[in-house]
């Protein structure tokens, strides 16, 4: 298995701010973000760790001709992806393959493959709202968090990317953890299987609508999340519609061509301030990647008719004034976009607050009033430390219980 990419920076310092600026937030004591073991472990392989382009390489190294090898692996995909929710698991022998037209050639190579989840539920924690927060164990103890979001058309999951995360976000509290590992594909693959069968237990709207905003940064372990992708829209596997699928970066700008040749999915960019002095104070990649250099790498690579979503947490007064959202719309002038803001949840830092109903709103009319397409983001599963920021902080304060 390809070890997954890894940043290369660790956080610098930030320098101080001069007289007048607004205050910064408190500084997270310095610390290593990449820890020695952030790697993908070499566990068994494991079948939702392939795309039906990897499983057919996987095929032709069998001894399949190309078309065959092809043809094979959209039969097992489907075989083994394509059931609805909360259908018994398929079986994965001899018999089921030759029922499925799998020639014999063929069956050492798939049987070898684990077809079973690499994922197992730890804890569900309902928020009053009715989110759903999942702590999910993977086979080596690491906790993955997960978040399903009801809604009355559709169910929308957020989707971690990584055990932990070496961006160091101030208001983010996986940032505090640090890069534990990688997630394989199979384990981004198996948080949506695990949640689409509870969201389908629970009744409400279908699951459809998935978003890489859990733990991690996606673009960090970009090969992995391309994959689960792939697998996830194929419409003979899970059959979700790119449109529905949306991966957040902090702004990792030599990745975002990358991702848009490797996916259809949207792309959501978290901005967060509206100039280069605050954003690095709270966004430590904005040192690498400054403003002007990821809206130059959008322009370039946002393909034809797509828009990006840029995601703005506000923050009571950091970067909530008029004159700051006169500065973000003069920011994303010239891009096809949207802005979704996001009023603060409480995080690691005590400094940053949500601003006032009243700010909250006069900065959303005053973006507005430039022709700016706006969103405002309201808090769920705040109550659960399920909401915008908050993720692994509440599942490590104390061992998860039993689901």
């Amino acid at each position: 298995m390809r070890v997954p990419e890894i940043p290369e920076e660790i956080a610098p310092a930030v320098d101080a701010v001069g007289a007048g600026d607004p205050p910064a937030p408190a500084q997270v004591a310095a610390r290593p973000l990449i820890r020695r073991s952030a790697r993908v472990p070499r566990w068994s392989a494991r079948l939702a760790d392939h795309d039906a382009a990897s499983l057919a390489e996987l095929l032709r190294a069998a001894g399949g001709s190309a078309s065959a090898a092809r043809s094979v692996a959209g039969k097992v995909v489907r075989h083994a992806f394509g059931a609805e929710p909360g259908a018994p698991a398929p079986a994965w022998d001899a018999a089921a393959l030759a029922a499925l037209g799998v020639g014999a050639w063929a069956h050492e190579a798939l049987l070898a493959l684990d077809p079973g989840p690499s994922l197992e539920i730890a804890e569900q924690a309902p928020s009053t709202d009715d989110t759903l927060r999942l702590v999910l164990r993977a086979r080596d103890g690491a906790l993955i968090e997960s978040v399903l979001i009801p809604g009355p058309a559709r169910t929308t999951l957020c989707v971690s990317s990584q055990v932990g995360c070496a961006r160091a976000c101030a208001f983010c509290e996986t940032g505090r953890l640090g890069l534990e590992r990688q997630l394989a594909a199979g384990e981004i693959v198996d948080q949506v299987r695990i949640a689409r069968a509870i969201a389908a237990g629970r009744g409400g709207a279908p699951l459809r609508n998935l978003v890489f905003m859990g733990m991690g940064e996606p673009f960090d372990n970009l090969g992995e999340v391309l994959k689960a992708i792939r697998l996830l829209t194929d419409p003979r596997a899970f059959g979700f519609a790119p449109s529905h699928v949306t991966v957040s970066t902090v702004g990792v700008v030599d990745k975002i061509e990358p991702f848009f040749r490797g996916a259809r999915a949207e792309l959501a960019v978290s901005l967060n301030a509206p100039d280069d002095a605050r954003r690095q104070a709270i966004m430590p990649v904005n040192v690498r990647f400054p403003m002007a250099a990821l809206k130059e790498a959008l322009a370039r690579s946002l393909p034809p008719g797509r828009r990006v979503l840029f995601e703005y947490v506000l923050f009571d007064g950091y970067n909530d004034a008029p004159e700051d959202a006169d500065l973000l719309a003069a920011y994303v002038a010239g891009l096809r976009c949207r802005v979704n803001v996001i009023p603060c949840n409480p995080g690691p830092d005590p400094a940053l607050r949500p601003p006032s109903a009243e700010r909250l709103d006069a900065f959303v009319a005053r973006l507005s009033g430039h022709g700016v397409t706006t969103l405002v983001r309201r808090p769920r599963g705040r109550d659960v430390g399920g909401a915008c920021g908050q993720l692994a902080g509440m599942a490590r304060l104390r061992p998860p219980s039993t689901a």
